[in-house]
């Protein structure tokens, strides 16, 4: 079914992770962050891919860094989408306590019919609040619905990450040096999640294994979930273990893997994997919900 009174486009960034596929499937517009290798500027997922990002970033001496689109960049996408037919527009965005991405976007979409969420998350715990968004509108909401969807997920959605160390994330700004002592340690690996928006280390574990199970384990406390997710930056293999890990702790849910981005790269660096779930609607949640 489809909104018959407005044409409702949704626009995320390129923190979100989906996969292509889905993006295309459901008429999400992504606005690309911009990886820098020196004075290089790259546009994430567009000029450069998660494979050619990461095979660099093992042989550069300069760490890379990032930048987010400028509100210019924001404007010229929804004008396009306006004059292509969208009466209004959900822009659902990384958390606003990470990037300057949220903030430009707001300042881009001045004065046009654009309503803007900051859903306090990144990576696929971002691109799961899209999804949903998306899907509700495919299925017939209205604006506001979406946007009551698309917070409503986020506040379901719990990620994790495992990192080989914490360097990129102290080095970009996101960790602290007295948090990055956490990891420090005997080659500690790091478990981390986001709380209210903010990088927050929660368990340090012997090896990656062990941090893995912790991240399982920590998921398996949420159930009953809707929908399971599965990311690597660098180890695809990694992914079957754990989507097969995923399906016993949740069978009847929804499962997405994909690969980290290179934006997404440059803060958890090479090695990093990340689970993460939606815990199943409850008694909090919008009467309308995606089917």
């Amino acid at each position: 079914m489809t909104n018959q009174t407005s044409t409702i486009r949704v626009v995320t960034d390129s923190t979100c992770d989906l996969p292509p596929d889905v993006v295309e499937a459901l008429g999400i517009t992504v606005v690309p962050l911009t990886v820098m290798f020196g004075e290089e500027e790259l546009r994430d997922g567009v000029d450069i891919t998660a494979e050619q990002f990461f095979r660099r970033l093992g042989r550069e001496k300069v760490m890379p860094t990032t930048a987010a689109p400028g509100p210019g960049v924001f404007r010229a996408v929804y004008e396009r989408l306006i004059a292509e037919g969208a009466t209004q527009i959900l822009s659902v965005h990384v958390s606003g306590k990470l990037s300057a991405t949220l903030e430009s976007a707001r300042q881009g979409g001045e004065g046009l019919p654009v309503t803007h969420v900051d859903t306090l998350q990144v990576s696929l715990a971002l691109g799961v609040c899209v999804m949903e968004a998306a899907r509700a509108v495919q299925q017939g909401a209205t604006l506001d619905q979406a946007e009551a969807v698309a917070l409503d997920t986020a506040r379901r959605t719990r990620i994790f990450f495992t990192l080989e160390t914490l360097e990129y994330l102290r080095r970009g700004g996101r960790m602290s040096r007295g948090q990055e002592f956490f990891g420090s340690l005997l080659q500690i690996k790091p478990v981390i999640t986001l709380e209210d928006g903010e990088v927050t280390p929660v368990a340090r574990m012997r090896t990656k294994q062990k941090a893995v199970e912790e991240i399982l384990r920590r998921c398996s406390e949420s159930r009953p979930v809707s929908i399971t997710y599965a990311l690597h930056a660098s180890t695809p293999d990694e992914l079957a273990h754990l989507r097969d890990r995923l399906h016993g702790l949740a069978p009847e849910s929804r499962y997405i893997e994909a690969r980290i981005t290179p934006v997404i790269g440059v803060h958890v660096g090479p090695g990093a994997v990340s689970v993460g779930v939606v815990r199943a609607p409850d008694e909090q949640s919008p009467s309308f919900l995606p089917a």
